[in-house]
């Protein structure tokens, strides 16, 4: 008996071209964003060490990726054209990393191998120094995400000054690149800070549909068996998809990939509009799925109150006959109780989100204007999220009192 892979159809020749982790050797859709870049870093093969430079945008706009190219075109150049440059590049991703120390801490440890336990802050500064001076040459980091240290920005007034306050040794020259998906991080900074780092600032600008267009075209030649994969309609309708919603090339592969899998699970051979309009919707559900996990406790029982009266045919609802059940919901798990100006708080972000719809009404001088709520996601969904959730476990979605009329 055959097994249930037996089915699935051969369309790829190269899978990984559509993960996110994949750098295309070039960006043309980003020449000049790189042009910025290529500028920023000239100075380094004129033995002057690069300057700081800020890229940001909205995620999946190429920033990453276009520093990864510059990068790896200057470091062929130092390799092999160069008696000038002695270049070393270090990639930080910040995701994780909430203080300037904990930035520190994960540099060195590219470095050298070894964690910072038990030092101060300044002490891992004087650390990273040390071996910044045992390097030499041009030393450019890259920092990615570097808005989640928020406001301790120590490193970011640090390293750009470190020749001038006499940090490292006179032939180490050490810069930052600096990648951000908050618009107004910088805003936040110190002016110290803002003074000193940033050289050169470069905004990705959302791609449009003739660009997500172009850079999917290059993806399928890669990922494909054969250009016959895709239907005439599948890239045209992915990037329109993507460039509707947040003008990201992520998004716009996650839409190609998703849809092939589709098609080659359920063994077709060819990628059709059908496969990137249901990947398209399973996509959604994911992301609204994820943000319900995401969301806080008073969150969850804002949905869970909500859901419950879902359950019992009890929506749209406003807020008032929600925020009832929520009151019990809350007592019944000893959890603080929000006011009622809270909750509609609460509420709206969840509109905001994609999981609740509100709905305005207004009933004249005699009622009044109001909104209401309901489930803007599956039920089935939101309860299996819910159900899921430990601090709800002593809820029961399908017995709360939802009595008020």
């Amino acid at each position: 008996m055959p097994s249930k892979y037996a089915g699935q159809s051969t369309i790829f020749e190269d899978e990984e071209v559509l993960s996110e982790d994949w750098t295309p050797d070039d960006l043309p859709e980003r020449d000049d964003e790189i042009s910025q870049l290529e500028s920023a870093f000239a100075p380094a093969t004129r033995g002057a060490g690069a300057d700081n430079v800020f890229l940001y945008g909205k995620a999946g706009q190429g920033k990453t990726a276009a520093a990864q190219v510059e990068l790896s075109e200057l470091e062929y150049h130092a390799e092999n054209e160069s008696d000038v440059l002695d270049l070393t590049t270090l990639f930080v991703s910040c995701e994780d990393l909430t203080t300037s120390f904990q930035v520190v801490n994960q540099i060195v440890y590219q470095l050298t191998g070894e964690r910072m336990n038990g030092l101060s802050t300044s002490e891992a500064f004087d650390r990273m120094f040390e071996e910044f001076n045992k390097i030499g040459g041009t030393i450019i980091l890259v920092l990615d995400e570097i808005d989640n240290i928020g406001t301790d920005d120590k490193i970011l007034y640090s390293i750009p000054r470190a020749r001038s306050k006499g940090y490292v040794d006179e032939d180490v020259y050490p810069s930052i690149v600096g990648i951000s998906n908050n618009l107004k991080w910088r805003d936040n900074l110190s002016p110290k800070v803002k003074d000193s780092l940033y050289d050169e600032s470069v905004h990705f600008v959302p791609y449009d549909a003739k660009q997500l267009g172009e850079i999917l075209e290059r993806r399928a030649q890669k990922a494909f068996i054969d250009e016959d994969v895709l239907g005439n309609d599948v890239i045209p309708i992915a990037s329109a998809f993507a460039a509707q919603d947040k003008g990201s090339a992520r998004q716009a592969i996650g839409y190609l990939r998703k849809a092939a899998k589709l098609a080659s699970s359920k063994g077709d051979e060819t990628v059709t509009e059908s496969h990137v309009r249901e990947a398209e919707a399973l996509i959604e559900k994911e992301r609204v799925e994820e943000g319900m996990r995401g969301l806080t406790t008073q969150g969850h029982l804002a949905l869970a109150a909500t859901t419950a009266l879902e359950l019992s045919n009890d929506t749209p609802a406003r807020t008032k006959i929600i925020y009832g059940i929520y009151k019990n919901m809350a007592k019944k798990i000893d959890f603080n109780i929000l006011a009622m100006r809270r909750m509609r708080d609460q509420l709206h972000d969840l509109d905001m989100q994609g999981i609740m719809i509100r709905s305005e009404f207004n009933d004249g001088s005699q009622g009044g204007h109001y909104y209401k709520y309901e489930l803007g996601i599956e039920t089935e969904a939101a309860v299996s999220v819910l159900s899921n959730i430990s601090r709800l476990d002593e809820i029961d979605l399908n017995s709360i009192e939802t009595t008020h009329r």
